[in-house]
């Protein structure tokens, strides 16, 4: 199974870092949009004090293996800092499940993530409509 466009309804990803900070991004497709570049991307970062971190923009890069699952991740974070620079982070898969539901198929992967030096773990999931 590949991201193969109209079929791709949600991608999200929630991290908990070692530090206590914690990451939420959901990228959504409009249903028969074929476009990666229609997604509506957003995202929530907290340091690990529970303050929350403005997230302006959010780009998430998907690599799959053979079998269609999600083996990797990257991402930039943009954040209203005005250091002028995203944050970077990138993941990696620990395993992952199939799941199938009516109109619905998931593939749940667990990854080990990093974003500026910070680790985590976390999930990455993606539902596709299967009908």
């Amino acid at each position: 199974m590949s991201d193969g466009g109209s079929k791709t309804l949600r991608r999200s990803i929630g991290v908990v870092f070692s530090d206590g900070g914690l990451l939420a991004l959901s990228a959504t497709r409009p249903a028969g949009s074929g476009e990666h570049g229609s997604e509506r991307v957003t995202a929530a970062l907290c340091d690990p004090d529970g303050t929350p971190v403005e997230v302006s923009e959010a780009l998430l890069s998907t690599e799959y293996g053979r079998d269609g699952v999600q083996r990797r991740a990257t991402l930039e974070l943009w954040t209203d800092s005005g250091e002028g620079q995203p944050l970077r982070g990138a993941g990696t898969l620990l395993g992952a499940s199939h799941v199938e539901r009516p109109g619905v198929e998931s593939e749940i992967a667990f990854f080990r993530w990093s974003v500026e030096g910070r680790e985590g773990l976390g999930h990455y999931e993606i539902v596709r409509g299967n009908g």
